[in-house]
C-alpha cells in the first residue's frame, strides 16, 4: 500500500481540512510535490505570470477535487507498473484502462447512480491493478516453470480473477468499504450503485482504447455502449466527451477545473 494513502483520503474527505494541511502531506512525496506544483502552474490554473512556487499555494489552486484526482493516480501507477516481453504493450495499455474507468467511473457516479465519485476513481484504478497482479502472477509462474505464457490463459485469468483481487487490494489498503463492496458483486446481477458505475466504467474504458488504437470508430463504441442499461443517453454523450475528448494523463487537470 502507498505509504500516504490512508493519510491523504482521510485529509481530503475532511471538508474542514485546510489548503496547509494538505500542503504538508502531499510535501512528503517528491512526485506527489512536482506533479502538484506541474498541474497548478499550468494554463488551466494559472492566472499570473509569476509561477507557483508554494504547494499550499499550489493546492488552494487545484482544488479538493483536483488534489483527489492527483494524488489517487500519482500513488497508485508506480505499483502497476509491468514490464513483459510476452506482453510488451500490457502495463500501457492496463494503465491507460484504468485512467479512462477511474474518470469514467466517477462522471458515472455523479450523474447517473448517484453515489460517492470518489469511492467510484478509487475503483476504477483498483480494478486495473487487479488486472496489473493477475498478469504479474501468470508471468511469475510461467518464468518459474520455464513456459511462454498463453495469451488464452491470460485472458481467462483476467475475466475471472480481476475484480477479486482488486476486492481484496481494496480491504487491504483500507480503502471505502463502498468500493471493497462494489468490486465484490456483479453490476447486472445486483443493480448495486457504485458496481453498475464501475460496469458502465470498465466497459466505456475498453471503447476509448480501442478508439485510440484504431480497432472500432466512435460511432461503433457509442452503439456498444448504448447496450449497457441503466445509463440516459444524454448521460452517456456527456461522459463520452469527458471520456474520449482528452488525453489520457495521469493528471487530469482540466476535469478539475471543469468539475
Amino acid at each position: 500500500r502507498p505509504q500516504l494513502l490512508p493519510q491523504l483520503i482521510q485529509t481530503v474527505n475532511d471538508d474542514a481540512a485546510s489548503a496547509r494541511v494538505m500542503a504538508a502531506i502531499i510535501g512528503q512525496d517528491p512526485v506527489l510535490t512536482g506533479n502538484l506544483l506541474r498541474i497548478a502552474n499550468s494554463p488551466v490554473y494559472r492566472l499570473q505570470a509569476k509561477p507557483v512556487d508554494s504547494l499550499q499555494r499550489a493546492v488552494t489552486l487545484v482544488g479538493t477535487e483536483g488534489i483527489r484526482q492527483i494524488i489517487s493516480a500519482v500513488l497508485v501507477q508506480p505499483v502497476m507498473q509491468l514490464h513483459s516481453d510476452a506482453f510488451p504493450q500490457f502495463g500501457t495499455v492496463v494503465w491507460e484502462h484504468a485512467l479512462l474507468a477511474s474518470r469514467a467511473a466517477a462522471d458515472h457516479a455523479r450523474l447517473v447512480t448517484h453515489e460517492d465519485g470518489f469511492a467510484a476513481q478509487w475503483m476504477g484504478l483498483t480494478q486495473g491493478l487487479g488486472a496489473a497482479l493477475v498478469m504479474r502472477a501468470l508471468l511469475d509462474v510461467a518464468r518459474e516453470q520455464g513456459v511462454p505464457p498463453s495469451p488464452q490463459l491470460a485472458s481467462t485469468l483476467l475475466d475471472a480473477w480481476t475484480l477479486p483481487v482488486a476486492s481484496r487490494i481494496a480491504a487491504a489498503w483500507e480503502l471505502p468499504p463502498s468500493v471493497h463492496q462494489a468490486l465484490l458483486r456483479d453490476a447486472d446481477a445486483t443493480g448495486g450503485g457504485l458496481a453498475a458505475s464501475l460496469d458502465f466504467a470498465r466497459a466505456g474504458a475498453s471503447a476509448s482504447l480501442l478508439c485510440r488504437h484504431g480497432r472500432i470508430s466512435q460511432a461503433q463504441a457509442l452503439a456498444l455502449l448504448e447496450q449497457l442499461q441503466g445509463t440516459p443517453a444524454h448521460a452517456l454523450q456527456w461522459i463520452w466527451r469527458r471520456l474520449h475528448g482528452r488525453a489520457v494523463e495521469t493528471l487530469d487537470a482540466d476535469e478539475s477545473a471543469e468539475a
